[in-house]
């Protein structure tokens, strides 16, 4: 008879591959120890780069530099900061040479054994090339070079695929074979019970409950997610959703496939005269547990208490719906998210679903930075919005607009020539954040009140104001839709004295903690802009998954490719469309 262990049906002596069970796995050591990493470092001839949390991520000044030569004197743009005008070394592009795959295989063999990797964690090789690829004005490809060469490392866990913030193995390598970048987040693991999981079937109807009604669900995916590293004490086997529909590409979001073994969460809430009191009770899972409130229309700065109380504040004064949000993750890593919907006021009640999950001046003038984010519901998508700002603020840069939920609207995107407001928001701030759902035709807002819900490049005219760097944290916008390099086409006319635009080929994924405070932090750190989206989606993003940066070619070849944040290095100066020559772009893969 199988017993029962604090809510978790366990199984003795029951088969590792048996359909219907899957292993629990013991955390015996978080990360790597002091003299694991010192090893490590020896043998890649780097320096110690541990985290506190035994994470290991060095990245060198050469890592992903692309040869540029300065061609004219530094000077003061418009607002009075100083540009420094640096253009592609062609020759040296086309002399660049990047080690072989089979010599970067060999030289990155020792990594998983090095990272603690042994029993039934094992890790299989793939090689891929940061590539830097170059097109005139209408967008037809004009070059192609090889920048580097990686290998990222595919995890699996019993057998099973094993995945998530707590599963980073990758490292890339110069043309000479010395190592430019090495990111390790493993722990070590032992074998444990086993446990009863439920069906794919029920699992599907799991991860339907996080997703909206126009998304179906494919077969989800048995696996494993580790979480970021910490004090996790075991390993849970989950399944990741498989959501299709809706609009555009979702993101994978998790269930456990052990009943039981996720929290389960209850909340009461009242909403008077825009006044929202709510309390939450918790139980099952492991504790302690750590909790996260959203609001639909109200950014919630203080939001990880059991309890919570704010004065709604929505951007349209007619709106008088409210969304509120929970999600609770347990000492495991396990989520499970509540939300209940007021029409008006009164007094509701909500009852969890398992899953989820799955800013001194530094510069002359004014300096500051935007926040748009449309997935209120989903807690992961909100603290790429907190992280942001915090980080942001943390170092003296100012949040002039931060619109979540039903306050994001798409004309804060839109040129003014369609009626749009970029020029007071999205175009009127230094660098903006943005988190939604997409696909390569465009991004979405929920509010459908403000024109179509729908930016697209033709609605789009970025960089003519203020914006220098646009994030996007959404699904496949910047994707090579049929190996032409059509993103060019598509998003090249939005480019007009914007320096970069960030975004993904692939799917962007809902990864907890969020992406947009690791992106900022390395900002403050001395990454390039493009180099901290890389490493941001190093430590957060699943392996695979392939993002992408591009921006414009001035006269005589001038680049943005080497901006830094205002006050943390050089930048080059705006480019607008009607002087550029071409465009560049440079994509990598996790």
């Amino acid at each position: 008879m199988p017993a029962l262990a604090l809510g978790v049906l366990l199984l003795a002596g029951a088969p590792a591959f048996a359909a219907d069970t899957a292993t629990i796995y013991d955390v015996t050591q978080e990360g790597l120890s002091a003299a694991d990493a010192q090893k490590l470092a020896d043998t890649y001839g780097i320096p110690n780069s541990i985290a506190e949390n035994g994470a290991f991520t060095y990245t060198g000044k050469a890592f992903g530099q692309v040869p540029q030569k300065q061609v004219g004197d530094p000077h003061k743009e418009e607002s009075g900061r100083l540009v420094t005008p640096q253009a592609l070394d062609i020759p040296a592009l086309q002399a660049l040479k990047t080690l072989d795959d089979r010599s970067a295989l060999k030289r990155a063999a020792a990594l998983p054994a090095l990272a603690g990797l042994d029993g039934d964690f094992k890790a299989a090789p793939s090689v891929s090339h940061s590539e830097l690829t170059t097109a005139n004005n209408d967008g037809k490809t004009t070059g192609a070079y090889a920048l580097d060469t990686s290998v990222s490392y595919d995890m699996t866990l019993g057998g099973l695929p094993a995945t998530g913030q707590g599963a980073k193995l990758r490292v890339t390598f110069a043309g000479d074979g010395s190592v430019t970048q090495l990111s390790t987040a493993t722990r070590r693991l032992a074998s444990g019970k086993q446990a009863i999981i439920i069906s794919s079937d029920e699992a599907a109807k799991a991860c339907s409950a996080l997703y909206g009604a126009n998304v179906r669900q494919a077969t989800p995916t048995l696996g494993y997610v580790l979480p970021p590293l910490g004090a996790v004490k075991q390993i849970f086997p989950s399944y990741t959703c498989n959501p299709v529909g809706g609009d555009g590409p979702q993101a994978n979001r998790v269930v456990a496939a052990v009943e039981g073994a996720s929290p389960t969460a209850t909340f009461k809430a009242s909403l008077r005269e825009s006044s929202v009191e709510a309390a939450a009770d918790v139980s099952g899972g492991t504790a302690p547990y750590s909790y996260k409130w959203a609001s639909s229309t109200t950014v919630l700065e203080q939001n990880t208490d059991a309890s919570l109380s704010y004065i709604r504040s929505p951007r349209d004064g007619k709106l008088t719906g409210e969304g509120l949000t929970l999600e609770v993750t347990d000492a495991n890593g396990l989520t499970a998210t509540a939300t209940g919907i007021f029409e008006g006021d009164g007094v509701i009640s909500a009852t969890s679903t398992p899953g989820g999950g799955g800013f001194g001046k530094l510069a002359i003038g004014p300096t500051d930075v935007g926040i748009e984010q449309t997935v209120d519901e989903w807690q992961c998508a909100q603290d790429s919005a907190i992280g942001f700002k915090a980080v942001m603020a943390a170092h003296g840069v100012g949040t002039a607009f931060d619109w979540r939920g039903m306050n994001a609207w798409e004309r804060d995107f839109k040129k003014a020539s369609l009626g749009g407001t970029d020029s007071t928001y999205a175009d009127n701030v230094d660098a903006m954040w943005y988190t939604g759902h997409g696909n390569s035709g465009g991004f979405t807002f929920k509010n459908e009140t403000h024109d179509d819900r729908w930016i697209v490049p033709s609605d789009a005219d970025w960089g003519n104001g203020d914006l220098e760097w646009l994030q996007l944290e959404s699904c496949q916008v910047l994707r090579d839709t049929n190996g032409s390099h059509d993103y060019f086409s598509r998003w090249g006319g939005t480019i007009n004295g914007l320096h970069m635009l960030n975004g993904f080929h692939t799917n962007a994924q809902c990864v907890g903690g969020g992406t947009g405070g690791r992106f900022a932090t390395y900002l403050f750190a001395g990454f390039t802009v493009r180099n901290a989206w890389a490493q941001m989606a190093f430590d957060k993003e699943p392996g695979g998954t392939v993002f992408r940066s591009m921006g414009n070619i001035g006269a005589g070849g001038v680049t943005n490719i080497n901006d830094h944040f205002w006050g943390q290095g050089s930048v080059g100066p705006d480019i607008l469309k009607s002087s550029r020559i071409g465009m560049w772009a440079i994509a990598q893969t996790v």
